[in-house]
C-alpha cells in the first residue's frame, strides 16, 4: 500500500497542474489530427503489406490470382520480374516485401485439367508481417482454387464439355463473384463524415503520435522526482518505513499509470473519431499499451535519474524523444525512406512500438504483437536497470 500511496501522491501533483491536461491530452489529439490530414493529402495512405508476384506461367490463373490478392485488405500484389530465387529470397529477408509468390510454369494448364501443382511462397513466418501476408495469401489461393472447382462443377451440371475456353470463362466469372459478393455488410458512422473515410491518413499519424507523446509526457513526472531529489525529500523518505525499492517502485507506478491512461484515451480517440481499428483485438492492444507504458515510465525514470536541474529534464527528454521519433518513424513511415535509414530506425523502441500498433490495425492479432511488445519490454528493463543503478 505504501507504493500505491506514493504513486497517488505523484498523480495528484500532476493533475493539479492546469497545463498537464493541455500537454498530456489536448496536444496529442491536435497533432494526431494534423499529421493525419498531412499524410492523407500527400499520399494514397496505402497501409497494405507489399507482396511480390512472379508469374513464370503466363496463364490465366496468374492474372486471376493477382486480382484476388488485390482484393485483400491486408496485402497488395506487386508484379516482379524473375531475377532468380536467390535474389527473391534476399528481397524477403531485407523486408522489401512481406512475401513473394512464384507461379510456376504450367500452373494454369495443370490446375484447369484437374492437377494439383503447388505455388512457391517465399516468406519469413517468424515476422508479424510475414504471418499476416501468409494468411492473406492462403485465403486468396483458396478462393482461386475454389473458383476453378466451381467452374468445373457448373459446366458439368450444364452438360457442357470441359473445353478450355468454356472453363476459362466460368473461372473468370467465379473470380469476379469473389470480388463482388452478393451479400455485403455496410457500417456507417453517424455524423457528417464516416470514420472509414478518415482512417487511411491517420493509421500512421495515430500510432506515431501515441508513441511520441507518451514518451515526451514523462517531462512532468520527471520534474517531480527531480525536485524531490534536489530538496532531499528522497533522502528523508528513507527515514520512513519505505525502502529504496518501494520509493522507486512508487514513482515508476505513477509514471506507468499516467502513460497507460494517456494511451487508452488516444486509442479510443483513434478508434471512435479517426476510424483506426485498434480495438478489433483488445487483448493485443492492451498488451502493446502496457509494453509501451512500461517503456515510457522506465525512460522517464532514467531521465530523472540523469538530470541535475529542470532544464536538463526538458533537454534530455525532448532530445531523446525527437531522435527516437525521427529515426523510428513517428512522423513518417519507414517504408518510404532509404533502406539503410529504415534499418537503423528499426533499432529504436519507437519503431517497434509503431510496428506493433500497426500490426493490430492490419488484423494481425495477438501473435503479431508478441515480438514488438517483447522488444519494448526488453528496452524497458534496460532503462529501468540503468535508472536504478544511477539512483544508487
Amino acid at each position: 500500500m505504501r507504493i500505491v500511496h506514493l504513486a497517488l501522491k505523484d498523480l495528484s501533483q500532476i493533475l493539479r497542474q492546469k497545463k498537464s491536461a493541455l500537454f498530456l491530452l489536448l496536444m496529442p489529439l491536435l497533432f494526431t489530427w494534423l499529421m493525419g490530414v498531412l499524410f492523407g493529402q500527400n499520399s494514397d495512405a496505402e497501409t497494405r503489406l507489399p507482396v511480390g508476384l512472379v508469374d513464370r506461367d503466363g496463364g490465366i490463373l496468374g492474372g486471376h490470382l493477382a486480382t484476388l490478392l488485390d482484393d485483400s485488405e491486408s496485402i497488395r500484389p506487386v508484379s516482379l520480374e524473375d531475377p532468380g530465387d536467390g535474389d527473391l529470397e534476399e528481397q524477403v529477408r531485407s523486408q522489401d516485401f512481406a512475401a513473394i509468390i512464384i507461379v510456376p510454369a504450367g500452373f494454369s494448364q495443370q490446375t484447369l485439367t484437374g492437377g494439383s501443382p503447388q505455388l512457391i511462397l517465399l516468406v519469413d513466418a517468424n515476422t508479424p508481417a510475414g504471418q499476416i501476408a501468409e494468411r492473406a495469401i492462403a485465403l486468396s489461393v483458396t478462393r482461386l482454387l475454389g473458383a476453378v472447382q466451381a467452374g468445373r462443377i457448373s459446366l458439368a451440371l450444364a452438360g457442357d464439355p470441359l473445353a478450355e475456353v468454356h472453363l476459362s470463362a466460368a473461372v473468370e466469372q467465379a473470380v469476379h463473384t469473389w470480388g463482388s459478393p452478393r451479400v455485403t455488410a455496410a457500417v456507417q458512422a453517424s455524423g457528417p463524415q464516416p470514420a472509414s473515410q478518415l482512417s487511411g491518413g491517420f493509421t500512421q499519424s495515430s500510432a506515431g503520435m501515441m508513441v511520441f507523446f507518451v514518451t515526451i509526457g514523462m517531462i512532468t513526472p520527471g520534474y517531480i522526482l527531480l525536485s524531490e531529489r534536489r530538496s532531499r525529500t528522497l533522502s528523508r523518505l528513507l527515514t520512513t518505513p519505505l525502502t529504496r525499492t518501494q520509493i522507486i517502485a512508487g514513482h515508476s507506478l505513477a509514471m506507468f499509470v499516467l502513460g497507460l491512461a494517456q494511451l487508452l484515451l488516444l486509442a479510443l480517440f483513434g478508434q471512435l473519431v479517426l476510424g483506426v481499428v485498434y480495438w478489433q483485438d483488445p487483448t493485443a492492444l492492451l498488451f502493446m499499451l502496457i509494453a509501451l507504458s512500461s517503456w515510457s515510465s522506465s525512460f522517464g525514470l532514467l531521465i530523472s535519474a540523469l538530470s541535475h536541474d529542470e532544464n536538463q529534464v526538458v533537454l534530455f527528454t525532448l532530445g531523446a524523444t525527437l531522435v527516437f521519433g525521427l529515426l523510428g518513424g513517428a512522423f513518417f513511415s519507414l517504408d518510404i525512406v532509404d533502406r539503410t535509414f529504415a534499418r537503423i530506425g528499426r533499432l529504436t523502441p519507437t519503431a517497434w512500438a509503431i510496428e506493433g500498433l500497426q500490426n493490430i490495425t492490419l488484423g494481425g492479432g495477438f501473435e503479431a504483437v508478441l515480438l514488438p511488445g517483447g522488444v519494448l519490454l526488453a528496452f524497458s528493463l534496460l532503462a529501468f536497470g540503468l535508472a536504478v543503478w544511477r539512483f544508487r
